[in-house]
């Protein structure tokens, strides 16, 4: 339904209204052509009711950025988790021109605040400067030279083996605890990608690819296809997983049993409540993810492995997991086994 219309039944007629200007709407059905146009008319001469800001402000800049394709094609989760930060530098700080502010500035609001949410006001201040850039209202960003401030948090903590292990057993195959456990722990996706894959991501190709929420970098999990040689020892548990995930009939993986798609807020409680209920303390749903690449890493997986099936954007992020699988490796005696075929090799060849 069209929106901004108001809708009175007068007998056996319906009258419609534009609402914001009252122009009368013709009597048609609302899907008819001239009804779309005479409303889309009456919708280009409604009134601009947004209060007038000074230009060059702060406030100017921060209405600027939320009426931009750069705001609009983040992520609602994303627009959310922003929202409070932009509304508090705007409050604080609207009124002030913003071709004014240094970086000394920028520093001064920042050490009011504590780290992370210190951080997330930094990128808001750099999502306003770089929205006056695109209006020339500057020249420079003053936020170029500033850096997030470390919090040193060790994020959400990998599942062990012996974990998952656990988990299985108090859940059994069939009940939503274990079908979006398998999910989770077979593709390394985070709760927000997890809750919307279908079938539909499976290609003919036999890899499950999806483009990242978060991201929007593509990840691609082998779902049929063969398995590349490092990860040839989990063809059981991916074919025991495919099974569990592929056991309901909705569009989603994860459907409940209103037939709805689960939300990411349900789908990370339903998993800590589960890890709870198994008297495993302290995991959670984004520690499944972290689970499969670090799995990746030790098994022999490279970077370009797990940037792949993870979605990373950077190399970097990878790498990090094949560097912990490294550290572990020189004190389980892995790569002294390695280095010991690696001379055997070399002897041969002489």
């Amino acid at each position: 339904m069209l929106p901004n219309v108001q809708r009175i039944r007068r007998g056996d007629r319906l009258l419609c209204y534009h609402r914001p200007t009252g122009i009368r709407l013709p009597d048609l059905p609302e899907t008819h052509p001239e009804f779309v146009a005479a409303w889309a008319r009456a919708e280009s001469t409604k009134p601009d009711h947004a209060f007038k800001l000074a230009p060059g402000t702060i406030a100017q800049a921060v209405r600027n950025l939320r009426a931009s394709t750069r705001w609009k094609n983040l992520t609602k989760s994303y627009q959310g988790s922003l929202r409070f930060h932009l509304e508090r530098i705007e409050n604080d700080h609207g009124a002030l021109p913003v071709k004014g502010l240094r970086e000394k500035h920028i520093v001064t609001d920042l050490a009011k605040l504590d780290p992370n949410p210190a951080n997330a006001s930094l990128k808001c201040w750099r999502l306003i400067f770089a929205q006056a850039k695109i209006d020339n209202a500057i020249d420079a960003d003053p936020t170029a030279g500033i850096k997030k401030i470390s919090t040193k948090s060790p994020g959400h903590a990998s599942w062990s083996q012996a974990e998952i292990d656990i988990y299985r057993a108090r859940w059994p195959a069939g009940t939503p605890q274990r079908i979006a456990f398998e999910l989770l722990a077979w593709t390394g996706a985070r709760v927000s990608d997890a809750a919307v894959m279908s079938r539909a991501h499976i290609g003919s190709d036999g890899l499950l690819t999806f483009r990242q929420q978060k991201t929007g970098g593509l990840a691609h999990v082998p779902w049929t296809s063969p398995l590349p040689r490092w990860a040839k020892p989990w063809e059981g548990e991916r074919a025991a997983a495919r099974e569990i995930i592929s056991s309901g009939t909705g569009f989603t993986f994860l459907e409940t049993a209103q037939g709805k798609a689960r939300t990411v807020k349900g789908l990370s409680n339903l998993i800590s409540a589960a890890a709870i209920e198994a008297k495993i303390t302290g995991r959670s749903a984004h520690g499944l993810r972290k689970y499969r690449l670090s799995a990746i890493a030790e098994a022999g997986g490279s970077a370009h492995a797990i940037m792949s099936w993870g979605g990373h954007s950077s190399l970097s992020e990878a790498e990090a997991y094949t560097r912990a699988a490294n550290r572990r490796a020189v004190v389980t005696g892995e790569e002294q086994e390695q280095n010991d075929v690696n001379a055997v090799r070399n002897d041969c060849k002489r």
